[in-house]
Parts: C-alpha cells; structure tokens; sequence
C-alpha cells in the first residue's frame, strides 16, 4: 500500500485514534503517534471524524448501530460548560476539554449552542478622568469644522511615532473572552519598550515614508526630521496653504523648537499640544496611524520574524508600501464616523473599528 494511502481503519486502529487524541487534545499529535503505531498516515479530518462519531453515539464503527445513541452535548454537560464560562470567561476550550473530559471539537459546539462567542479585546490607552471632556471638545470642534468644509477630512495630515521591536509586540491571540454580547473589555497599551522608533505621516493622499529615529526623539531631533525627510516628501504633493498638521502630545512635539516651526509651516493649521487646535490627550482611537496603520504593519512586520534591525526596517518599509492610496482615503474619513462614534460614548473609549 503506498505510503499516505487514506483507507478504512480498523476497530482498534479507531480506538487507538480516540484514545490518543483525548490524551493529547491535538489532532496533529494523534495522526504522528498513528503513523509511528501504525506506520500508515491519516488525515487530522480523520481523527475529528472518528472522535465526532464516538461522541455522538459511542461508537467506533462504521456498522450502524441499534440501540439508544451516545450523546456528549448533554443537558448536563451543556449545564457544566456553562458554569466554568461564567466562572472564568476568559478560560481556554483546551483546558475546558481536559477538565470535563469532553474534546474541543465538542465544547466548541456546545458553546455555540449557549450562543457564546469568543471575543478578542482591543488594546486601548487607559485614560484619565479629565480625558472624556477634552475628547469631547475636540471632536466637536474637528465636525463643526467639516461643516464648513465637506473635505476637511482629506486636508489633515495625521502623524505619529510608534516602538518596533525584534521580539514582536502584545499578542491578543490568547486574549479571549467568551460571551453572548460583546464585554467591551481592553487590554492597556504599554509604550513603555525598547526597539526602533519610526515616524510616519498619513493622509487620504497616501502614507508619506517612514522615518526611523537612531536615537531618543528630542524636539531638535524632530524638527530635523520635519525639515530634512517631511518637506522634501510633500513638495510636489500637497498645498500646504490648504492643509493641516496633526501630532500627539509626546515631549517633543511639545518643544518650543517644534511649536515655532508648525506655525511658521502651518500657520494657524496644526493640531497638538497647545496649537490652534488642540489634540485630547491618550486619544490613539481618534489618529489614523494608531487605530489603523500600525496594528496593520505590525502584524505584516513581525509575521516575518526579522532578526536583525536592518530587516526590521526594510520590513516595516515593505509593509507601508502595501497600503494603498484608496485604503489610506477611506481610513481618514472614518475619523469623522469616530468623532461621533467618541460623542455617543460620552468622551470615553469605543468599540475599535475604522
């Protein structure tokens, strides 16, 4: 028989399936330890097939069998499911599985049937009591703005500064919580890492290049990069007597140095810390490059596990170059859905879309 040739198992070789996958919980080990037993390959749709079938009715045959069937999605267990949920909403299926002796496939379903369903929280910067208001005024201060200029959302140049590093970023993979609505939990922000730290400045024309700063940002260091990398990108692409400058409130963008070259650049046009508009504090759900392009080029930066940090900059360049224009336009003109959105909630945090 050649080698992989899927074919009906035996009796035993069945039981040696079901047996092998409740002791590991994992359909890739139990086709490995079948092949080594058995020196013959099967499928993982095998295993979930056979442990489906002997859940369902206690059997391990592919004869029909009389009798009353064997049933795992009791009352009972359904009852205990539910229990261990509402306990700890955050516990794994796997572990659910070993502790009720039930398989993953089958907890799945039966909390499907209890029409809970696993929610993955976004990570969102802890705000101060004072925040709400803030957020608040600006963001009624940006629609009454776009009253009177229907474009006013594709004349704003959003930027910001944000923190690779080698060994890749928070990962919320594991951070699930099972619920029948949405928790609207979050997970906080830690800024605090070490790595590379990168500028990027976006607007519905497209993301203008990536810097990368060598060392600890300062406002001389800043403005630098504004007159040195930032000007000569947006020469030939924008008018900058129609357009607005946006930055957070970070130390150096707060420097008298960067404050008098905004309004020399942009006179009257900026948005941050003490401009002529001014931007709420802890608010990355309200900023282009925070709630969109960074989780995007992040998540295509670390799937390639660079190991040095001139990959890491050439990926971080590469990913940028996957952003399109069309994208980049859609992105800043949902801040105006958000604005409203931050209103509705009061100044608080929201449900994180774009």
């Amino acid at each position: 028989m050649a080698e992989g040739f899927e074919y009906t198992l035996t009796v035993n070789q069945r039981v040696f399936v079901i047996k092998t996958f409740y002791q590991t919980n994992n359909k890739s080990e139990t086709c490995r330890r079948f092949k080594e037993q058995v020196n013959r390959q099967i499928k993982r749709d095998t295993v979930t097939d056979i442990v489906d079938r002997f859940e369902e009715n206690g059997d391990v045959d592919d004869r029909k069998r009389s009798g009353r069937p064997f049933v795992v999605r009791t009352e009972e267990n359904k009852a205990a499911v539910k229990s261990l949920f509402s306990k700890d909403p955050t516990t794994s299926t796997r572990r659910t599985a070993s502790d009720l002796g039930i398989s993953k496939t089958s907890i799945l379903r039966i909390l499907s049937e209890l029409n809970l369903r696993p929610y993955r929280p976004p990570l969102v910067q802890q705000l101060n009591d004072d925040d709400p208001d803030r957020r608040i005024e600006f963001c009624e201060k940006l629609l009454m703005m776009a009253v009177e200029d229907s474009n006013i959302f594709d004349k704003i140049i959003w930027t910001d500064e944000s923190i690779f590093k080698l060994n890749g970023h928070v990962n919320r993979h594991n951070s699930i919580y099972w619920a029948s609505e949405n928790p609207r939990i979050a997970i906080e922000k830690d800024f605090n890492v070490p790595g590379v730290s990168v500028w990027i400045g976006m607007s519905s024309y497209g993301i203008i290049v990536p810097f990368f700063f060598t060392s600890t940002i300062t406002g001389e260091s800043y403005v630098e990069m504004l007159k040195d990398n930032f000007q000569p990108a947006i020469a030939d692409l924008y008018d900058l007597d129609d357009f607005w400058y946006q930055h957070d409130g970070a130390p150096a963008h707060y420097s008298r140095i960067a404050r008098e070259y905004l309004d020399e650049m942009f006179p009257d046009r900026w948005i941050g810390r003490r401009g002529p508009i001014e931007w709420p504090p802890r608010s990355p759900d309200l900023s282009p490059p925070d709630f969109f392009a960074w989780g995007v080029v992040k998540d295509a930066v670390y799937s390639k596990k660079p190991t040095s940090i001139d990959q890491l900059q050439n990926e971080i360049v590469d990913a940028f170059q996957q952003i399109s224009t069309d994208l980049c336009k859609k992105v800043c003109r949902s801040v105006e859905s958000r604005l409203h959105k931050c209103i509705q909630a009061d100044g608080w945090q929201f449900e994180q879309d774009y």
